[in-house]
């Protein structure tokens, strides 16, 4: 089932890379036909740049899911590497919302005022989720702590209770944990 998993995740990668490329391509092609067509030039170079945005949010995507299913294979058995697998792919989400926000701000500021909703919903959105994962590692941090590094004997990467004893210092206080 590994190999499976292994190839599958390979697969997925590369196809969002593909489709990052695509984009790309798509990006280009649009803003040179509208940059000699004259045809709202400042506008194809917007959606240009708005398509080429989620080209690298679709890359960085890809690129996650192969280091950390593929390269890494991992299972996210201890808090801090689930902690920074999270951290990771909500980061590439937060910067492809921002990002993506500022080109329609820039768009829309040069329309009507009166669509500027949906671009400050969307960078809302994206200081919320930046809020949001800031909390979560907040909270996370206790868990990632109260787990030591090397807390694993061995062949799955697990220690079962009573097969190993370790003492860590709180405060000024020594306490073992079982």
């Amino acid at each position: 089932m590994t190999l499976f998993s292994r190839i599958l995740y390979t697969v997925i990668a590369f196809t969002l890379l593909a489709a990052a490329i695509l984009l790309i391509g798509v990006a280009v092609w649009r803003t040179a036909t509208g940059y000699w067509t004259g045809d709202n030039a400042l506008e194809t170079m917007l959606d240009g740049i708005g398509l080429i945005i989620i080209a690298v949010a679709v890359a960085d995507v890809g690129k996650f899911l192969f280091e950390e299913e593929v390269v890494a294979d991992r299972e996210l058995r201890r808090p801090a590497e689930a902690r920074g697998s999270l951290t990771k792919f909500m980061t590439i989400m937060i910067v492809a919302l921002s990002l993506e926000s500022l080109v329609l701000i820039a768009k829309t500021s040069r329309e009507t005022m009166g669509n500027i909703i949906y671009p400050g919903l969307l960078m809302f959105l994206a200081v919320t989720a930046m809020v949001g994962l800031g909390l979560f590692q907040k909270l996370s941090q206790n868990a990632t702590a109260a787990v030591p590094p090397d807390h694993a004997d061995g062949k799955d990467g697990r220690t079962t209770a009573g097969s190993r004893s370790r003492s860590r210092t709180v405060g000024n206080e020594e306490a073992v944990s079982v």
